[in-house]
């Protein structure tokens, strides 16, 4: 693999599909603003569920420590997992940052970040770096063991129940806030 040597290169992890197609719709934009504040980066865009968590380990396998996700909640829920289930280096190496185009943005809004792309990334320009615990949930599919890890919220019952009938709307081309809604009566 090749490796990163520039250490201050971001990797992109653009979800197109966020947002009802906003990461595609908006990331010319994005992409103009992150070259107008003079960042460095490489990036590359999913296309089905789990791809950011397989992108985000082979980049810090590549070196990469520094990470832009251009998506919502799910995209950066799926980079999380994507740095604890590596092995190269310590999590504590890596910085996580977030352009929100989701629907919900809880993070993101967590964190201060501004809903607006030049507030976000101005925020990233600058550095505001604030360390995040990390939670686990241990689990069977089946006869497998699994782990997933998350940053602001699990949800086990009533909540994987509605989360999972969304999942399986947005498969099949349904998106919006109100979808959240409608499965949730």
């Amino acid at each position: 693999m090749e490796r990163v040597t520039d250490s201050r290169e971001w990797s992109v992890i653009v979800n197109p599909n966020a947002g009802r197609g906003k990461g595609s719709k908006d990331w010319k934009r994005i992409e103009s603003l992150l070259v107008s504040y003079g960042l460095l980066f490489r990036v590359q865009f999913t296309g089905a569920r789990h791809d950011a968590i397989r992108m985000a380990s082979e980049a810090i396998a590549q070196g990469y420590r520094k990470f832009i996700v251009v998506g919502g909640d799910g995209t950066m829920n799926e980079v999380v997992n994507g740095c604890f289930l590596q092995t190269v280096c310590p999590t504590t190496e890596i910085v996580l940052s977030i352009i929100t185009v989701g629907t919900g943005n809880d993070w993101g809004r967590l964190f201060g970040i501004p809903l607006d792309y030049n507030g976000a990334i101005k925020v990233i320009k600058n550095g505001q770096i604030h360390l995040q615990d990390t939670g686990i949930v241990k689990y069977f599919h089946g006869t497998a063991r699994e782990k997933r890890y998350f940053l602001n919220i699990a949800g086990l019952g009533f909540d994987a129940v509605v989360v999972r009938r969304v999942n399986f709307q947005k498969d099949h081309g349904r998106s919006g806030k109100a979808i959240y809604l409608w499965n949730l009566l």
